[in-house]
């Protein structure tokens, strides 16, 4: 319990607990309940404990659920429990790492994508429902349902709403519907990134759900069939860079809360992607695919190392700490095998050499400066250019061009990282 009071503190959650022997035969008002913790007994076996999950699962038809595994239980004897509404965690997961505060703050702070009132036009057949947000219990109002057409009236009404906002779940509906209704020009293009760039986030979590967590062991097909998405919105995301449209903003504004604190990957590798497109530099796909997976390695560091790397004011662990930070880039390459991920050996390249440098300092091998990936470069750099993003912009205000540019000198001024040549090689693909 001091554990779950900890999230909840820090996180303002709403909370409340029972003993299982306590739970009603309808849930009520429990019903509206976006996540349930349920802790198998220390000596209960896992047939017990399967039929507690199930009871709780039928209760709770929309809620997702989190049970912490006995001590004793490993992921090899665990068959019950592959339920994708249940995300198991092991003892060391729960206790010791940012999992269970990654699980909380996706589940309850993370389930819709803020969009505009004007992406919607009157008298379409919406294909997914728009909610707005009451201002005084937060709760998401549904506005629009789905298979309904957007009146005339009900649009006029809708665009004095402070916000709307659509279920994560709905993007690629969501997706659809821009890519059916606007044309090609610059709005629209820009509308598009953005829709594509909420996709991708959706689907790296999605992913995450499968290579994260010990207890959770997907099958092979599920996998393949996640990544080949990623790939396919990757392909479209590409052709709009490749236009004169400048998305750098569109992207950075396109998300914030709680959880897109603790899930930075998406915007290191669209960040990435961006300049190999501009800059003709490394393959985008690889750029893109390593860019997402190159720091699940973090959940499976001490919970203060990942918390200073993703939360501190200065977004970087303590000196005491960094011999285990450097290990994550490894174990961001073992999660993808021991999960099976059909990951490119390109990638699996990249994977472990983004945070080397070019004077063969860095970590976790020191690789030579002429066997490291251009693509690994490229992705160091848009890590730098988001924790930018993070601290200095917001410390000062400056717009991100101005930013981008400031870090480019600096990098030019203290080689060590990168090389002069590559540094001018991606100049013009940070403007």
């Amino acid at each position: 319990m001091n554990r779950v009071k900890q999230i909840v503190s820090a996180h303002y959650l709403t909370f409340k607990q029972m003993n299982f022997e306590e739970l009603p035969e309808q849930a009520g008002d429990l019903m509206k309940a976006q996540l349930i913790l349920l802790a198998q007994g220390k000596d209960e076996g896992l047939k017990a404990f399967s039929l507690r999950v199930d009871k709780v699962l039928d209760l709770f038809p929309r809620s997702r659920l989190v049970t912490v595994m006995a001590p004793s239980y490993s992921k090899e004897n665990l068959e019950g429990t592959q339920n994708p509404r249940v995300t198991p965690l092991s003892q060391a997961e729960f206790f010791s790492t940012l999992k269970f505060e990654y699980v909380c703050l996706y589940r309850c702070r993370s389930q819709y994508f803020s969009i505009q009132v004007g992406d919607l036009f009157p008298m379409t057949t919406m294909t997914f429902p728009a909610f707005v947000r009451l201002s005084l219990n937060q709760r998401y109002l549904a506005v629009i349902y789905s298979n309904s057409v957007l009146s005339d009236e009900k649009s006029q009404k809708l665009s004095r709403a402070e916000g709307l906002y659509i279920q994560i779940k709905d993007i690629e509906a969501y997706l659809q519907y821009i890519a059916t209704y606007y044309d090609t020009s610059g709005a629209a293009l820009r509308k598009r990134a953005r829709a594509l760039f909420l996709s991708l986030c959706y689907q790296s979590v999605y992913l995450n759900e499968s290579l994260l967590f010990d207890f959770k062991m997907p099958t092979e097909s599920h996998l393949a069939t996640i990544y080949e998405g990623i790939k396919k919105t990757a392909t479209q995301l590409f052709e709009i860079m490749k236009t004169d449209e400048n998305l750098w903003d569109i992207f950075r504004e396109a998300l914030d809360g709680d959880f897109w604190e603790l899930w930075r990957s998406p915007w290191i590798a669209v960040y990435a992607a961006l300049i190999s497109v501009k800059s003709g530099v490394g393959d985008p796909m690889i750029v893109l695919l390593s860019g997402l997976l190159t720091d699940v390695g973090i959940y499976d560091l001490e919970e203060a190392v990942a918390r200073n790397y993703y939360l501190s004011e200065e977004k970087k662990v303590a000196l005491e700490q960094q011999s285990s930070y450097e290990k994550h880039p490894l174990l961001s390459l073992n999660r993808c095998l021991i999960k099976k991920l059909p990951v490119e050996e390109a990638v699996k390249t990249v994977l472990v050499c983004t945070h080397e440098r070019v004077d063969e300092k860095g970590f976790p091998n020191q690789v030579p400066s002429d066997k490291l990936p251009e693509e690994a470069l490229i992705l160091l750099f848009a890590e730098k250019i988001d924790k930018t993003a993070l601290t200095t912009m917001k410390k000062t205000g400056v717009g991100f061009r101005f930013a981008k540019e400031k870090l480019w000198e600096a990098e030019s001024n203290t080689p060590g990282s990168f090389s002069p040549d590559f540094l001018n090689k991606i100049s013009e693909s940070l403007i």
